[in-house]
């Protein structure tokens, strides 16, 4: 009986446990708990990208969002009759400036302020902000009449804001709508060559999935969006190697797998994320120190550790001696 055995048996426990924790939440859940990341705005600095002009473009598109947003012009119906005419060339314009206030009224507001909800039909067929729903149906309005050559572009720009309106039903728990969207965002940047946006569109659904106890669907998006990108994308490789970790069974390889690229990960996008990795790197050194000096098992403050410690060391001895 080695430590990594026993440590298997360890974390199929503290799975069995996260479990009942995750049923019992799922009981008991308020319709509208937010689920939240604290301090996490690095996740959203998109500007540097694979591809020699997606670093360019990105930081384009950050202008023209901006941009677009602060445009000062009459708030209008835009399928209204009593419309003030515009020019055929610029109606996309128009439409996709339109779409890109409504998107950021709508991300700076609070439920008590955010307006009417409305069914999302054909897309999650869930409930969103009317704001939201209009912005979207404003991008692909604007695409219909969109020079090609301006397509990749505005793609990104389209891609980025649906990423924003993810975000921002998940962390108020809207689960069915914001999962359409990060996979929406994803589909998109994908398109566009946009590969940082979709991995970390991706990235970020894994995370809520995990959140929402759904580990299989997690473990497939955080797969996909490692595949995408990993060396600017520190959010994924880490959840993939906590979550293969504690799928890993009876499998010693592939928990060793999933521990180095826990030991491998970069700094996390908020400080709750980096407390639990430092965390999750200190538990997989003891383990592995205590597996070759056993009085390293006293090297805990946890008394459960220690305990599993002693226990498989005086197991493996035993094996040994009837051995």
């Amino acid at each position: 009986m080695t430590l990594a055995s026993c440590l298997l048996a360890f974390v199929v426990i503290a799975s069995s446990l996260e479990a009942s924790r995750c049923a019992e939440a799922s009981s008991n859940l308020p319709p509208r708990e937010v689920v939240r990341e604290s301090n996490d705005d690095n996740l959203e600095d998109l500007h540097n990208e694979d591809e020699a002009d997606d670093l360019m473009s990105f930081v384009g598109t950050g202008v023209e969002l901006h941009k677009a947003a602060s445009i000062s012009m009459t708030k209008q119906n835009l399928h209204s009759p009593d419309s003030v005419p515009t020019e055929p060339d610029h109606i996309w314009e128009s439409q996709f400036s339109q779409g890109v206030r409504e998107s950021e009224t709508m991300l700076a507001s609070d439920e008590t302020s955010i307006g009417s909800w409305v069914r999302d039909a054909g897309r999650s067929a869930s409930v969103v902000p009317e704001k939201m729903l209009l912005a979207e149906e404003l991008f692909l309005e604007a695409f219909n009449t969109m020079p090609e050559v301006k397509r990749k572009e505005k793609q990104a720009e389209q891609a980025l804001q649906i990423y924003n309106h993810a975000k921002w039903l998940a962390e108020h728990n809207y689960a069915k709508a914001a999962e359409w969207r990060y996979r929406e965002s994803a589909r998109i940047a994908k398109q566009c060559r946009r590969s940082t946006l979709a991995s970390h569109a991706l990235a970020r659904l894994g995370y809520f999935l995990i959140q929402w106890c759904r580990y299989d669907e997690a473990h497939i998006v955080l797969q996909e969006s490692m595949k995408l990108n990993t060396k600017k994308n520190p959010l994924g490789p880490y959840l993939f190697g906590v979550l293969d970790r504690q799928l890993a069974g009876s499998d010693v390889a592939r928990l060793q797998a999933a521990e180095e690229l826990i030991l491998n990960s970069a700094e996390q996008p908020s400080e709750d994320l980096e407390e639990q990795r430092q965390q999750h790197i200190a538990d997989i050194r003891y383990w592995r120190n205590a597996e070759f000096e056993p009085t390293r098992c006293f090297e805990t403050s946890s008394v459960t550790h220690l305990v599993i410690c002693l226990a498989c060391t005086f197991g493996r001895v035993m094996q040994e001696f009837f051995a």
